[in-house]
């Protein structure tokens, strides 16, 4: 015989795995990636290179469209942004170089400039003058 509290305890926890079902579907789906018209190519002559370079640092967490376009714009492969952040003295040389990188956003009226800022510029030179395969970057 089942007493209330294990009635209750079941009952929670399916309405918890109930309400849980729609995020998983998508995070089951998100596992795989398919080819599709979103998907980013590289052909023979080097064209969607630069795509390809913007979307990789859009990986890296607080690095939006925007700001990855600046950078790329400013450095238009990763081989020559990782060699100026070898090039420097130090990274936190690197950090202020990439921080003061203006970022446009908006268009006409309501366009605005900011800089890229410290905490992306930071993650974006860990992310590429990282050595440790296993380090987060955080």
């Amino acid at each position: 015989m089942v007493d209330m509290t294990q009635l209750v305890d079941y009952v929670r926890m399916f309405c918890k795995a109930l309400g849980e079902r729609p995020h998983k579907l998508k995070q089951n789906k998100d596992l795989f990636i398919e080819a599709s018209k979103q998907s980013l190519f590289v052909d023979v002559q080097g064209n969607g290179y630069l795509q390809v370079f913007i979307a990789q640092l859009q990986d890296i967490r607080s690095v939006n469209e925007a700001i990855a376009s600046a950078v790329a714009q400013q450095y238009p492969s990763p081989l020559i942004l990782s060699n100026f952040i070898a090039d420097s003295n130090n990274s936190d040389a690197a950090v202020q170089k990439l921080a003061d990188i203006p970022v446009r956003r908006g268009v006409g009226s309501l366009a605005s400039v900011r800089r890229v800022g410290p905490e992306a510029a930071r993650r974006i030179v860990a992310f590429y003058s990282n050595t440790n395969p296993d380090l987060k970057i955080e």
